[in-house]
């Protein structure tokens, strides 16, 4: 029988390596920062948590999920990590499992943006004690956008990240009534399609979104015309959209 190569056999006693996070989900944890405590709201796979920790940007994660199998996946990758005493696992839907307190930050990632912020809205304090919480809609995102700016949360940042092909907007914020401010004038009037921080911040990429997101609004409107038809909302959001590229383009704005 053929001797085993001690380096082989070293190599093979080594924990697997983790899977590259998407920038999707490295952009979540660009905005997290660090906390204590990291509430992974709908943890899926829970590749998030095992990067927070492993990056040093929380020192424990509730991972939660209202999917049994999902949360199932999320226990095997922290074991197999070696993260398991840093995970607490809870089967539930948001923050149903939750008790205030106990977790200082969360992530909201890969819902829909009206589910995020009915998930925000049943959370009730539990949510409004988090000092930050990263959204990433995959569709819904101005529904969301106008949830936080009409019900007390602070916009802390935003971001773009393009992710296999798509677009995606994320959103740190927290609930802080006091300092929470209205949408900002130069933003078209109750529209909340793209983010003003994003904006201000010149956000790499969120120029190219908003040109993808303008053709596709200039496409519809072209079907709706060859009908006879030229629906009011589908010219507000190209106007609008127009509106915010030329500001990306000319003066700084703030």
């Amino acid at each position: 029988m053929e001797a085993m190569d001690p380096r082989s056999a070293k190599a093979a006693q080594k924990p697997r390596r983790e899977a590259v996070l998407s920038p999707r989900l490295g952009a979540a944890l660009a905005l997290l920062g660090e906390s204590e405590v990291l509430a992974d709201i709908g943890c899926d796979h829970g590749r998030t948590g095992v990067r927070a920790l492993r990056d040093g940007r929380c020192k424990r994660v509730i991972a939660s999920d209202i999917s049994a199998p999902s949360l199932n996946k999320a226990r095997l990758l922290a074991e197999k990590q070696g993260l398991e005493g840093s995970f607490e696992f809870r089967h539930c839907g948001g923050f149903d499992g939750y008790s205030e307190g106990e977790a200082d930050a969360a992530v909201l990632l890969g819902m829909g943006g009206e589910l995020i912020a009915s998930i925000l809205e049943s959370g009730g304090r539990i949510a409004q004690k988090l000092s930050r919480i990263v959204m990433q809609p995959m569709r819904g995102e101005a529904e969301l956008r106008e949830y936080l700016y009409k019900n007390g949360y602070h916009i802390l940042d935003e971001t773009v990240c393009l992710d296999a092909g798509r677009y995606y907007q994320l959103i740190a914020a927290r609930f802080d009534p006091e300092n929470a401010e209205p949408l900002p004038s130069f933003m078209p009037e109750n529209w909340y399609q793209f983010g003003a921080l994003a904006l201000i911040k010149r956000e790499p990429l969120l120029l190219a979104m908003m040109e993808r997101y303008l053709s596709i609004m200039e496409e519809k409107l072209e079907r709706a015309a060859r009908s006879g038809e030229l629906p009011e909302a589908l010219t507000r959001e190209r106007d609008n959209t127009k509106a915010l590229i030329e500001l990306y383009k000319g003066d700084l704005v703030s």
